[in-house]
């Protein structure tokens, strides 16, 4: 097995911009995304509101301090921006340039259309969204050919809860994001999403490190030394994922106690 300490888990978010595998969508949060930055993942500051409220977003996560020494290679954190494929974003796209922004993502709700092959075989990097809960899960999406894992609701910064606003819920469309799903010309608007509280997880500064830790444990399980081989191991078939049954997870998981404490970190 690798030692853990030598385990190279760092991705491609881009051909020329490598880190943790681990992103997120601050809403309109410029110390989120400096503290992601600090912690050598990287935030995509959304495109739900207009070109200069995004750069401002981007330009004060940029100037931010946090008790964490990593940065990007001019000095600064690196901080991600999104925008759409509309005509208008090409203004918007010239106004992140000038903020600084350090990659732009196409922000799409349909992204997943977007075939692995293909991407494989482009050498384009895939980011896996969607329903990540825990470090299992962020192994599972790398393993199976993510070069970046989507954390969401993941990182609900207990019992403090904070506002989860979907966006596809209404409210978030009446903020900007209807143009993502083609809402901005309709008359009546549908949902496809929910606003609503998650549990608050506590700081990011101490979750993201703990959570990379248990990543690295992972992949020392699954005798993969970085991203790269644990894809290779799967493409020869030497490493294989099962599905389980609910009985098998039950069985796999704490049971027959009559109570128990968990602490993460």
């Amino acid at each position: 097995l690798p030692h853990r300490c030598r385990l190279f888990i760092h991705s491609s978010l881009s051909q020329c911009l490598t880190l943790y595998p681990l992103c997120c969508f601050p809403y309109g949060h410029c110390h989120m995304a400096a503290s992601m930055a600090a912690l050598g993942g990287i935030a995509i500051v959304h495109c739900n509101c207009t070109s200069s409220q995004q750069a401002t977003i981007i330009r004060s996560a940029k100037s931010l301090r946090v008790p964490v020494t990593e940065s990007g290679a001019d000095g600064e954190w690196m901080v991600g921006a999104a925008i759409g494929t509309r005509e208008s974003d090409r203004e918007r796209l010239e106004h992140l340039v000038k903020a600084g922004a350090n990659v732009v993502v196409l922000d799409s709700s349909q992204g997943n259309s977007m075939q692995q092959p293909f991407t494989r075989c482009h050498g384009v990097p895939v980011i896996a969204d969607g329903g990540i809960s825990n470090s299992g899960h962020i192994v599972k999406a790398l393993v199976l050919g993510a070069t970046t894992v989507m954390m969401g609701s993941f990182l609900a910064n207990g019992q403090r809860v904070k506002k989860y606003l979907g966006m596809g819920s209404l409210e978030a469309m009446t903020k900007g994001s209807n143009q993502r799903y083609l809402g901005d010309t309709a008359k009546l608007k549908i949902a496809q999403g929910v606003v609503g509280a998650v549990v608050d997880k506590g700081s990011v500064l101490k979750f993201i490190p703990y959570t990379m830790q248990a990543v690295k444990q992972g992949f020392q399980d699954l005798s993969a030394s970085s991203l790269p081989s644990a894809h290779e191991l799967l493409r020869s078939g030497t490493l294989t994922l099962e599905v389980r049954t609910s009985a098998a997870q039950a069985e796999g998981g704490v049971h027959g106690l009559v109570s128990y404490e968990k602490k993460s970190f």
